[in-house]
């Protein structure tokens, strides 16, 4: 545990440093002047849509997890299956682990989110390596939830996007491609059987890697009933529904910086969102710290043409929205309901994996 808690330390450090290079590249007083004029109850329409977006999102986790058999229960209690019951989970649990596990996601690579399939797999007895494969899938249906927004806003948006010297239409075209044939690739060789099985036979074969074929072998079996199409087209509603508000939120903010209320605007606002989420989740650094604050402080001056200020605002507002805000609130939760997601048992489920992840023990469980 103090691993993973140490990587989201790091990677806590790294954001705050990007929130610092954001306060000096802007003017610390300048900023704080913008800040000042904000009018604060545009937090609270702000706030609702974030947790809106959560609850879509939390939708995607508990139908996957009905996929692999998990029954979810609003007054039952939280316990393994048995010979005539499946695992069952109380909602409020559920709910808990899910808010409790988004700072996980800034650990490198994502690898901290283990921690949630193990923490399930404590509270429930399912095996890691069937919860492993929601983690993935939560991922897969975002981004294309996102990059769908994206693409509809730039189609909608058209002339007052491209026509912008800040951005190049063949940039946003090739990375849009780019992840659109990344995420068709995944779901192709989840889907064709003979190829996935094979490719899982070869790693078998190769050094370091190898051990891992038989816990490859069940997390295939997971993923393959969740890349159904049926179940990603169910599920990418959730995910456009909940960036939907974000964009909404983000829209609001940029009328609180001094915008005119406008269609276009709304368009941009979409559009410069989700492209910034594209970017951030391809840069693969902790949150999309750097790449995030890039791409919104460089679209907003150069497609909205907002002033200095203004856009150093919104680039630290959309930071604290984005990422900080879940992180503060997942911490929160972990800490509080802390006896309930780590009990002492949990260290064991994490040693357990760390010694099959090194080649110590045959079979992740």
């Amino acid at each position: 545990m103090r691993k993973y808690r140490n990587q989201i330390i790091g990677s806590l450090i790294f954001m705050l440093a990007v929130v610092v290079g954001v306060i000096v590249f802007f003017n610390a007083r300048d900023l704080a002047k913008k800040l000042g004029e904000f009018p604060l109850w545009i937090f609270l329409p702000v706030i609702g849509l974030k947790f809106v977006n959560w609850v879509l999102r939390y939708c995607e986790w508990q139908y996957f997890l009905r996929v692999i058999g998990v029954k979810a229960t609003l007054r039952g209690e939280t316990r393994p299956a048995t010979e005539t019951q499946p695992a069952t989970v109380k909602v409020q649990d559920s709910f808990i682990l899910w808010l409790a596990s988004l700072p996980l996601a800034l650990s490198p690579g994502k690898a901290a989110e283990v921690i949630k399939a193990l923490v399930f797999k404590n509270m429930t007895g399912v095996p890691a390596t069937r919860t492993v494969p929601i983690i993935i899938a939560e991922r897969l249906v975002d981004g294309l939830a996102v990059v769908l927004l994206v693409m509809v806003s730039g189609l909608i948006g058209g002339s007052e996007l491209f026509e912008s010297d800040a951005i190049s239409q063949g940039y946003v075209q090739g990375l849009i491609v780019f992840a659109i044939v990344f995420m068709t690739l995944v779901i192709a060789v989840v889907q064709v059987r003979p190829l996935a099985l094979t490719l899982i036979k070869w790693i078998a074969y190769l050094p370091f890697i190898g051990r891992f074929q038989q816990p490859l072998h069940v997390i295939y079996e997971s993923s393959y009933e969740m890349a159904r199409l049926r179940h990603i087209a169910r599920t990418v509603g959730f995910g456009i529904g909940a960036y939907f508000c974000d964009c909404v939120g983000f829209y609001l903010m940029l009328l609180g910086l001094g915008e005119t209320a406008s269609t276009v605007l709304f368009v941009q606002a979409v559009f410069i969102l989700g492209f910034s989420v594209v970017v951030s989740a391809l840069s693969a650094l902790p949150g999309g710290a750097g790449g995030r604050e890039l791409t919104v402080g460089a679209m907003l001056s150069g497609i909205v043409a907002m002033e200095k200020s203004a856009t150093g605002a919104a680039v630290l507002m959309i930071g604290i929205f984005q990422v900080w805000f879940g992180v503060m609130v997942g911490m929160v939760l972990a800490l509080i309901f802390r006896k309930r997601l780590f009990p002492p048992s949990l260290e064991a489920e994490i040693q357990a994996y760390e010694r099959h992840k090194e080649g110590q023990s045959p079979v992740l469980a």
